[in-house]
């Protein structure tokens, strides 16, 4: 291992480990919305240029449009 641990992330054989709990993406969910709304039109043009990272671009949008829902939809009863 030696310098490699301090220069590169070492790879995982596999990917089952989660890099944020739960708490934390909640914790900075606010955050993070309001930065895709500030870049939303630099995001288009990158986008434009380079297409082969649409897919996690997708990806992103659907957890966005789950986390805009969590905010409208009132909180029910326990």
């Amino acid at each position: 291992m030696g310098i490699q641990k301090y220069v590169a992330r070492p790879e995982t054989s596999s990917n089952s480990q989660r890099r944020h709990s739960s708490f934390y993406i909640g914790q900075h969910l606010h955050n993070w919305l309001h930065l895709q709304q500030l870049c939303q039109q630099n995001l288009s043009e990158l986008l434009q240029i380079n297409r082969r990272w649409i897919l996690h671009y997708n990806q992103g949008q659907r957890a966005i449009e789950l986390a805009l829902s969590s905010f409208q939809s009132p909180l029910s009863p326990c």
